[in-house]
């Protein structure tokens, strides 16, 4: 049985798109992850109904990735928990919270502690203060804490992976960590050594620079995992 979840974005750039989504698609996925950052926020609004009945019968990891982080939209603080507020009320699985850049939320969503993903991008390099930012994450007390970085040499491929273990170790299967670009791919399927618990793959278009196709990442996964025991 796979141990590793596998999480595939939809990422839509007009509300249109949404009709032209194949359900079938997505068969074998564990969760869905909704890039809303790619529509304004009036369209992510005007869509949340449809995507939601959409994929009533999916977990959905919603997700407002802001440029800062490598998205596509700057919302002020007000605005970003405002939108968070609204999308909860369609009962998300899972919703994305950055950290670093919009932490205020966070408490302002303390209710829905079990829904958090608090997540970390650097689309620069790999911090060298990254397992101190993890354990200030990780007291937050979410349902999981995510960090996406940018290795700028194998060590820093290595160091993540270490990290990430001794982590899962010490505190459970709480961290999904990858190092983005073609030298941390191997970071993306490798969960079953580290303990990172989710992958994130692409249907179509990449969501991260690196990611693995859906096909390659479970066959990969599939394979490496097949013997595993939960």
């Amino acid at each position: 049985m796979r141990r590793t979840k596998i999480v595939v974005p939809v990422m839509l750039t007009e509300p249109s798109d949404l009709e032209r989504v194949n359900i079938n698609d997505y068969e074998d996925v564990d969760l869905i992850e909704w890039r809303a950052d790619f529509l304004s926020e009036e369209d992510i609004l005007i869509l949340a109904p449809q995507f939601f009945e959409k994929f009533k019968d999916f977990k959905v990891l919603f997700t407002l990735r802001t440029v800062r982080e490598g998205g596509n939209i700057q919302l002020s603080e007000k605005k970003y928990l405002a939108l968070l507020q609204k999308i909860l009320t369609y009962n998300p699985a899972y919703i994305d919270i950055e950290y670093f850049t919009h932490g205020r939320a966070l408490h302002q969503l303390a209710a829905f502690a079990d829904k958090i993903v608090l997540s970390y991008h650097n689309f620069e390099e790999v911090p060298t203060d990254l397992t101190k930012r993890l354990l200030k994450m990780h007291q937050e007390k979410t349902a999981y804490v995510k960090v996406a970085v940018m290795p700028g040499h194998e060590c820093d491929v290595l160091d993540l992976m270490q990290i990430t273990r001794d982590l899962t170790l010490e505190y459970g299967e709480k961290f999904i960590t990858m190092a983005m670009g073609e030298l941390g791919r191997l970071t993306r399927i490798s969960g079953y050594l580290t303990g990172s618990c989710w992958t994130f793959a692409s249907l179509t278009a990449e969501s991260a620079p690196g990611q693995l196709s859906l096909q390659h990442t479970r066959q990969i996964l599939d394979l490496l995992e097949s013997d595993l025991t939960e």
